[in-house]
């Protein structure tokens, strides 16, 4: 799923239409705020600590996107390599994101839980 960082002095809006333009090589015709969920994820880092991130993300719902090149442009900092559409059925924690996971979620439900929730990457090995 696309997303990332503002930049300075840039609105919620357009970091997330640059975002998804530079992640996946499509322009954003029009977008809905769906809500804010917060979850928080116990990570194994590369020298086998853990350390638990809290995020807090805005979700949005696209409605139709337009291709503006041929693909991803990378460049240096750049965290994607482009996209892969699936079947939201094969959504899993082992080849999704939290944040993925609640998008999903909010696709078969329409609701964003309250409560936050918790992901530990450790027991999926």
């Amino acid at each position: 799923m696309p997303g990332g960082r503002l930049e300075v002095s840039e609105s919620l809006e357009q970091g997330l239409k640059r975002e998804f333009s530079e992640e996946t090589g499509l322009s954003i015709k029009e977008l809905n705020n769906i809500g804010v969920c917060d979850f928080s994820v116990l990570w194994t880092l590369p020298n086998d600590s853990t350390e638990l991130l809290h995020h807090i993300a805005i979700l949005y719902e696209v409605i139709g996107a337009e291709k503006i090149g041929s693909s991803v442009v990378q460049f240096e900092g750049q965290d994607s390599n482009g996209y892969d559409w699936i079947s939201i059925d094969k959504v899993t924690p082992l080849n999704s994101s939290p944040l993925v996971q609640q998008a999903t979620e909010w696709f078969r439900t329409k609701t964003i839980p309250v409560k936050r929730s918790s992901y530990d990457y450790r027991s999926l090995s």
